[in-house]
C-alpha cells in the first residue's frame, strides 16, 4: 500500500519568511506506486491555480505505508 505525502509551504505570511509544514499524510491508501503517483498528477492539476492564488507551494509525493506490528508486552 502506498500514501500522498505533502509539505506545504506558505510562501507569503506577512513579514515572515515562508513557513513550511512537513508530512501532512493523507490517509488514502493505493494498492501501488504506479497508482499513487497517477492520483498525485491529478491532484496536483486539479489545485495548481488555488495554490498559486494564496502563495502557497506543495510538495507531494508518495511513500510505501508504514506497517504496524503489534506486539505482547
Amino acid at each position: 500500500m502506498f500514501n500522498i505525502v505533502a509539505t506545504i509551504c506558505f510562501l507569503q505570511l506577512t513579514n515572515l519568511p515562508p513557513m513550511c509544514l512537513a508530512n501532512a499524510y493523507i490517509p488514502v491508501d493505493f494498492e501501488t506506486k504506479d497508482e499513487c503517483l497517477l492520483k498525485r498528477n491529478v491532484l496536483v492539476q486539479e489545485i495548481d491555480e488555488d495554490l498559486k492564488a494564496r502563495h502557497v507551494s506543495m510538495i507531494l509525493y508518495c511513500i510505501e505505508k508504514p506497517k504496524v506490528q503489534s506486539t505482547n508486552v
